[in-house]
């Protein structure tokens, strides 16, 4: 038996070489199986309880002297399941205390935290975690975000954000809106003030990449619309107020052109907000 493999699934040494030995054996006591892997009988005793503990021995007490038999080795497998469950929840709860571990190590520390995201998938839980943020969120935006969510998903998403009281402020491209039923649509200036969203406008000639830029609490996130999804997240204080005081100075030089103030030409309306179409829902609910 391989007792390499045996550890690699997660047991330790003892434990891996005891249960080759009680394979072996067929069955046999503490004692041999001591002599066997190099142990003390107390030591012995503890691995083959262990053993037992984890599904792969069992142990005979009917006797004058306890005997302990090997689990067919399928009980591997289960333990391996098992182990993998036990990694999984691991994971959860770290992922769930991670906000706090990171704020506790970024306040002891200027080292950046650095997350990689792929796929719309992690896409999407990019746009959840912005939508977590406690404060302002500052954005230069790329419309490839729509035509990989589709327009019902992005319209959904970008309605978390008011939704959770988060305003925002994107410098964003006068680009011709979504198809939309006509009694689906609002100005767009009107629309932004329910959305708590303070728009620079820019044109497609002035940004025409498909990268996006959003900076959130103490993270700055870069996302790439390429063939492939590609998103990064650096967690440093420093980094996103850099990135916010940059966005400032953006905003401000653009709004000094001098055709500024005729912006947006394209972008007249959008959709009505999900908070006023459940109001007038409602509204008509009541009237019927």
């Amino acid at each position: 038996m391989d007792i390499r493999l045996l550890i690699d699934i997660g047991l330790t040494e003892s434990q891996a070489a005891a249960y080759a030995a009680l394979v072996r054996s067929n069955g046999t006591v503490a004692p041999q199986i001591a002599a066997e892997i190099g142990e003390s009988r107390s030591n012995a005793y503890k691995v083959l309880d262990k053993l037992c503990e984890l599904g792969l021995a069992t142990k005979d007490q009917a006797g004058k002297r306890v005997r302990y038999f090997p689990a067919s080795p399928t009980a591997l497998e289960q333990f391996v399941q098992r182990q993998e469950a036990a990694a999984n929840l691991r994971k959860r709860k770290l992922q769930v205390e991670m906000p706090n571990l990171l704020d506790y190590f970024f306040a002891h520390s200027e080292q950046p935290g650095i997350r990689f995201y792929q796929g719309e998938a992690g896409l999407r839980d990019m746009f959840y975690d912005q939508a977590r943020s406690k404060g302002p969120v500052y954005f230069i935006r790329s419309n490839e975000g729509i035509r990989h969510f589709g327009k019902e998903e992005a319209h959904r998403l970008r309605n978390i954000f008011p939704a959770n009281g988060i305003v925002r402020y994107g410098i964003t491209q006068d680009i011709e809106p979504p198809d939309s039923a006509p009694d689906d649509r609002m100005p767009i200036a009107e629309s932004d003030k329910i959305m708590l969203l303070n728009r620079t406008w820019i044109t497609t000639e002035d940004y025409d990449k498909p990268v996006e830029w959003v900076a959130y609490d103490d993270k700055l996130a870069i996302i790439s619309f390429g063939k492939e999804i590609m998103g990064t997240v650096i967690q440093s204080p420093q980094i996103a107020d850099a990135f916010r005081q940059l966005y400032k100075l953006l905003g401000s030089t653009i709004r000094l052109r001098p055709n500024y103030k005729s912006l947006p030409k394209k972008a007249l309306y959008t959709r009505i907000p999900i908070s006023v179409k459940l109001e007038q829902n409602l509204r008509g609910n009541k009237k019927a």
